[in-house]
């Protein structure tokens, strides 16, 4: 993610007013073309804003359900702790009167029976006898009734700490949404001429960029360069995935990427049949396609890009998490040389650790180099050429 910086909708381009016009005279296409920037600015940084507030709810999510599983957990042992003391109670009672009735040798009870409900006779009759170290058992349970009380304190707590993250992140994403759904709308009175002229812009973009990283005297210009061309082949893809545009721009991204020193070929360079659990878990994505993504969604009705990835593999028998960087450290981590079908790519698209995650497919429309992915909003679970500006490594789950 570039660029950190969230767009408004009172900050959106105004609507298009020659989308509808039967022809373009100069001025009105250099109009069109003014907007068609404004448009690839804007929606380049919503969607990485989105991208990553997905990522932290995701994280956040999965802290919360194990916060609440640790809470289940302490409050079974408080019940199980709680039992055990009222039934060495009762036994403490039973031994006192054999220890009296019997003549054993007895032991202090007072600050037992000071505790029971029944202190009366109890106490005058039994003060000095017991046997056996019954009292210091039932001490002991005191003690460990009391750690689980203060443990399940602490975890009621954290838990209240985890739905308020939780909930801050829902509203930074739903205030990202509201804005990414709005340059959308600004977007849908765009004819497809002009849709199309973004895709090609973009596109251009990249390839400019390309060039540029490619001629760049030193390291930071070019990483300067291949970032400016990731960013424009997000663009592309978002406004005219599978088209010859976006194909197009997510070359010059890699090209860039391997002036930059980050271009690399993943698997053998040659397209790959799947096999055993990757091709299961290809399957499985593949029946997704055309779901719409999601923020934080993981069904039919919309999915994220770990969402994607989580139901995917579960279909071949393996569990994930539904977070982007968790699912990196549940993968084992895999050469990108040895890329096979069905393994995972993980990027850090924004400088701030693991964002996003797509699935290697290896064969299909864009040959050895196509992956499937719910890549952010506005865009549906879809195959693309994969790309390598922000790529952090390949994980087999």
């Amino acid at each position: 993610m570039l660029g950190p910086t969230l767009a408004t909708p009172a900050a959106q381009a105004a609507p298009v007013t020659t989308a509808h016009q039967p022809s373009a005279t100069s001025s009105a296409l250099g109009a069109a073309q003014a907007q068609a920037r404004a448009l690839e600015a804007q929606i380049a940084s919503e969607q990485q804003q989105v991208s990553t507030l997905t990522e932290q709810f995701d994280q956040a999510g999965v802290q919360l359900a194990q916060v609440r599983a640790e809470l289940a957990r302490t409050t079974a042992q408080l019940q199980v702790a709680q039992q055990q003391e009222a039934a060495s109670r009762a036994q403490l009672r039973a031994d006192a009167i054999n220890a009296y009735v019997y003549d054993v040798p007895a032991n202090d009870l007072a600050g037992i029976f000071a505790s029971t409900s029944d202190t009366g006779v109890l106490h005058d009759q039994y003060q000095a006898t017991a046997i056996g170290n019954v009292h210091q058992a039932v001490s002991a349970l005191d003690t460990s009734q009391q750690q689980l009380s203060e443990a399940q304190s602490a975890l009621h707590t954290e838990e209240q700490q985890a739905v308020a993250r939780a909930d801050a992140v829902q509203q930074s994403q739903a205030a990202a949404s509201a804005a990414s759904a709005a340059a959308q709308a600004t977007l849908s009175h765009v004819n497809g001429q002009i849709a199309r002229l973004v895709a090609q812009q973009a596109a251009q973009a990249a390839a400019a960029a390309a060039a540029a990283a490619a001629a760049a005297a030193s390291q930071a210009a070019k990483q300067q360069a291949a970032a400016a061309a990731s960013q424009a082949a997000q663009v592309a893809q978002s406004i005219g995935g599978g088209s010859a545009a976006a194909a197009a721009a997510t070359t010059s991204a890699n090209l860039a990427a391997q002036s930059a020193g980050g271009g690399v070929t993943i698997g053998t360079g040659v397209s790959q049949l799947a096999s055993g659990a990757g091709a299961q878990a290809i399957a499985a994505a593949e029946r997704y396609l055309g779901v719409p993504y999601v923020w934080g969604g993981a069904d039919s009705n919309g999915l994220d890009c770990s969402g994607l990835v989580m139901l995917a593999w579960q279909a071949a028998g393996v569990d994930l998490v539904h977070s982007a960087a968790l699912q990196y450290g549940e993968s084992t981590p895999v050469p990108l040389s040895q890329v096979r079908p069905g393994d995972l790519l993980f990027y850090n698209l924004n400088g701030t650790g693991i964002d996003h995650v797509v699935m290697f497919v290896g064969s299909g429309v864009y040959g050895a180099a196509t992956i499937i992915q719910a890549a952010h909003t506005g865009t549906v679970v879809s195959f693309d050429p994969y790309w390598t500006y922000g790529l952090v490594g390949a994980g087999r789950p």
